[in-house]
């Protein structure tokens, strides 16, 4: 017990925020949905978009055709991105406490005291199955609240456990993959790879209609057909698979060596290239894997939401809701260039979360004792800093060539959308990019200790982008968001002006970040 209250008092900011976020957003959905289906009329037409391959490729499959209610519809659209967040969470959480903790020298310390070589894997397991059974129980609580027409108590349970039952399946793959690897990197790495291969096997198993869906936790989690026929089973089926994951992790756990992995790390070459012996080699050398993780998920998500504009008609089909929120962005002549804009600015969010990252991990790499072995020698701060923004700006380069591509390879054969649109719609947010990932420089450089506020400024430019156009929100609150300022093309008139002005103030963040890091301590 001493062990679990350690984990907790280290736990209780960080996992507080991740709660409230999820229990806030899931009051917010369910009370927004039924005023975006106000009818059967407008349920039936969000029902046949969801009804075709692509979306039930991204979304999942549909169910409840002959009694549809606005908590059928908030299930089938926000079971999977609830789960996916929850997973997320978990994945961190348990990396944090396990792997991380090894890395950095913390559980051969604790080891060496009268504590059971378990009591660590254990706690973790204790907590994360309290952490996951508070955010189903706060999803269900919340949608309840909301009251929401077709909502009841038994439908909320199982849509909050199964998000939080395929949450604590990950958190176990995740603790089991701490066992098997002997770093933090290749741990997270793992478990997020095999999060993207169970929402691909669900995807093709729910387009075929067969076994893959059962085979992937987050295809199992869909099958509880929340508020229509309240499956439990796929529930307890979670629930044992995690039981097993967490005993197979257990029994690893006490027959390998503190800080090792069953499989070694693999060795490097004998002689660093002269690329390497560069600062900016070595900062990509650090980051390209998730670079291209990124830019492949990137591609994926983009190809997604441009196969919807094949279907948009059905889409806003007798919802004046969702057509007014689309005719609302920025005053737009047709519905297509709406959503082309609104996918502009929601693709802009996404690539902001790897860039943010990327001038993080300097941060990361500092706490952790590795960078002083490299600032010690003849190169300087500012060339290892420097080589983390010069990363962070590709990165936003690439990262909006590969969502051009996606959204074009499902669009193009429409002829809805040409191609030179969609680069000016991707591109134009490329100041704003400069922005968000500056102002981490900033932060990292003058005051590391508060660069977590960084998600607060990206957590208000979401709640801009979801609610307002749907709700009066002033201008002003838009300007506010490093995203609101850039013209949304193409249905607001091109000025560069506002470009300028942006690239101008993360131009000075980035100076002030640097100038941080040459003068405080390491």
């Amino acid at each position: 017990m001493k062990y679990l209250n350690f984990i907790i008092r280290r736990e209780r900011i960080m996992s507080s925020v991740w709660l409230a976020t999820i229990a806030a957003s899931a009051l917010l959905l369910a009370a927004v949905y039924p005023t975006l289906f106000p009818d059967e009329i407008s349920m039936q037409g969000m029902l046949a978009t969801l009804n075709n391959p692509s979306m039930i490729a991204m979304m999942g499959p549909v169910y409840g055709l002959e009694s549809i209610t606005p908590a059928i519809i908030l299930a089938q659209n926000c079971l999977i991105w609830f789960a996916i967040a929850v997973i997320v969470m978990n994945i961190f959480f348990i990396n944090r406490h396990t792997r991380a903790d090894e890395e950095l020298g913390r559980q051969e310390m604790l080891i060496a005291l009268p504590i059971g070589r378990l009591t660590n894997s254990l706690s973790v397991i204790s907590m994360s199955f309290v952490l996951n059974i508070a955010t189903a129980l706060l999803i269900a609580l919340f949608t309840l609240i909301a009251n929401i027409e077709g909502g009841n108590l038994v439908g909320a349970l199982t849509y909050g456990l199964s998000i939080g039952m395929q949450g604590f399946l990950f958190a176990m793959l995740t603790l089991l993959s701490a066992q098997l690897f002997s770093t933090a990197r290749t741990t997270m790495g793992v478990a997020f790879a095999l999060m993207g291969i169970s929402y691909i096997l669900r995807a093709y198993g729910d387009i075929n209609e067969d076994l893959m869906s059962y085979v992937s936790p987050i295809g199992l989690g869909l099958k509880v057909e929340a508020f229509y026929s309240n499956n439990f089973f796929p529930i307890i089926i979670l629930f044992i698979e995690a039981f097993v994951v967490a005993a197979v992790a257990l029994w690893i756990n006490l027959r390998r060596d503190v800080g090792a992995g069953i499989f070694p790390a693999r060795k490097g070459k004998a002689h660093a290239s002269k690329f390497l012996q560069t600062p900016i080699g070595f900062t990509w050398h650090l980051l390209r894997g998730s670079f291209w993780a990124w830019a492949v998920g990137i591609f994926a998500i983009a190809a997604s939401y441009g196969s919807v504009i094949g279907e948009l008609d059905n889409f806003i089909m007798g919802n004046d809701a969702i057509k007014q929120m689309l005719e609302g962005t920025v005053g737009a002549s047709t519905l297509i260039d709406a959503y082309i804009a609104l996918l502009g600015y929601m693709i802009a969010l996404l690539i902001s979360i790897p860039l943010i990252n990327c001038v993080n991990h300097f941060r990361t790499e500092e706490k952790r004792g590795r960078l002083e072995q490299i600032i010690a020698t003849s190169v300087s701060r500012k060339a290892v800093f420097g080589s983390f923004i010069l990363i962070a700006a590709l990165e936003a380069v690439v990262l909006s060539l590969f969502s051009v591509l996606g959204l074009y390879a499902t669009t193009y054969s429409s002829g809805l959308v040409t191609l030179s649109t969609l680069i000016e719609v991707t591109f134009v947010y490329l100041p704003a990019l400069f922005l968000m990932f500056s102002l981490a420089v900033f932060l990292v450089g003058l005051l590391p200790k508060l660069r977590s506020s960084i998600w607060i400024i990206f957590g208000y430019s979401l709640i801009i982008f979801y609610f307002g156009r749907l709700f009066s929100i002033p201008e002003i609150a838009t300007k506010l968001s490093p995203f609101g300022n850039i013209p949304q093309l193409p249905v607001q008139e091109f000025s560069v002006l506002p470009l300028i002005v942006t690239c101008i103030i993360a131009t000075g963040l980035c100076v002030v970040g640097v100038a941080g890091i040459e003068r405080r301590d390491m």
